[in-house]
């Protein structure tokens, strides 16, 4: 499930709080830094519920939203999609084009290769 970049900052919001929010609670955390008016915070909440990252409860006139998928959850289901459609599901086609484009650090080659070592077959 795709989400875009303003629909990840929310997300990411209501993981960091881990608890049910308001529309006012996201107001108050992203709403002036990224010049959100109430009417948008709630269509990007109306969204991430039609997605079904979010789930949500109304009490009386309040409405809060809950995570209904972990920030591990996600990014498992969006890295497991990532590597289906780009790379066929191969971990080492993604690996050797990272590696090939210059695109891992040596520390970080060698610290992948130790991780890659210590999960052997003994």
């Amino acid at each position: 499930m795709k989400l875009s970049a303003a629909e990840y900052e929310i997300m990411e919001c209501v993981w960091t709080l881990g608890r049910p929010v308001s529309g006012m609670d996201i107001m108050r955390a992203l709403g002036q830094e990224k010049g959100w008016k109430q009417p948008t915070v709630l269509t990007f909440l109306s969204r991430l519920v039609e997605k079904g990252l979010l789930e949500t409860e109304k009490r009386g006139k309040l409405r809060s939203y809950t995570a209904a998928m972990t920030r591990e959850a996600y990014k498992n289901s969006e890295t497991r999609d990532f590597l289906a459609q780009l790379y066929g599901g191969s971990v080492q086609n993604l690996v050797a084009c990272m590696a090939d484009g210059g695109g891992i650090p040596p520390e970080e080659l060698e610290a992948l290769r130790v991780w890659l070592k210590e999960r052997e077959p003994q």
